[in-house]
């Protein structure tokens, strides 16, 4: 009995390891662990038991993958995987494009409804709000979504 909860506790951590560690190895060997405990528990206890402890099992690895996948950013040892700021540069780029409302600028393309237009001496990429605008059209910046700059034609 010692044997197979040991196989057991050692397979479900290779497989949580794995979720960390790249590489696939151990997920490998704890999924032969698994399958090891389960053919321990047919061989010492018989079809039923062996059933019973293949379905158990399974039910207990899909609460701990569930608890994981929910606490996985919380975690003091997994919280140091995951970004918690945004970098620099981006930052930077979104207080750049802020700075664009209200100001004019032209078409480089032609917006359909997404293109290249220059304002303020500077190439950026732009969204019509409405329909298209030709190329070499005046247009205003009216908002910043996100990534994206909406602007219209002035015209």
């Amino acid at each position: 009995m010692t044997l197979i909860i040991l196989l057991s506790i050692i397979g479900i951590a290779a497989i949580l390891a794995e979720l960390v560690l790249p590489g696939g190895i151990l997920g490998v060997i704890g999924i032969g662990l698994l399958v090891a405990t389960v053919v321990v528990t047919f061989a010492k206890f018989g079809a039923s038991a062996g059933i019973i402890a293949s379905v158990a099992l399974l039910v207990f690895c899909f609460v701990v993958l569930g608890w994981w996948m929910k606490y996985f950013h919380r975690l003091p040892l997994t919280r140091k995987l995951i970004l918690q700021n945004e970098s620099g540069e981006e930052t930077e780029k979104k207080e750049e494009r802020h700075s664009f409302v209200g100001r004019t600028g032209t078409t480089l393309t032609d917006l359909m409804p997404s293109g290249r237009a220059k304002i303020d001496g500077k190439k950026i990429d732009v969204i019509a709000e409405a329909g298209s605008i030709k190329a070499d059209t005046e247009i205003s910046v009216v908002a910043v979504k996100g990534p994206s700059v909406i602007v219209r034609s002035t015209a």
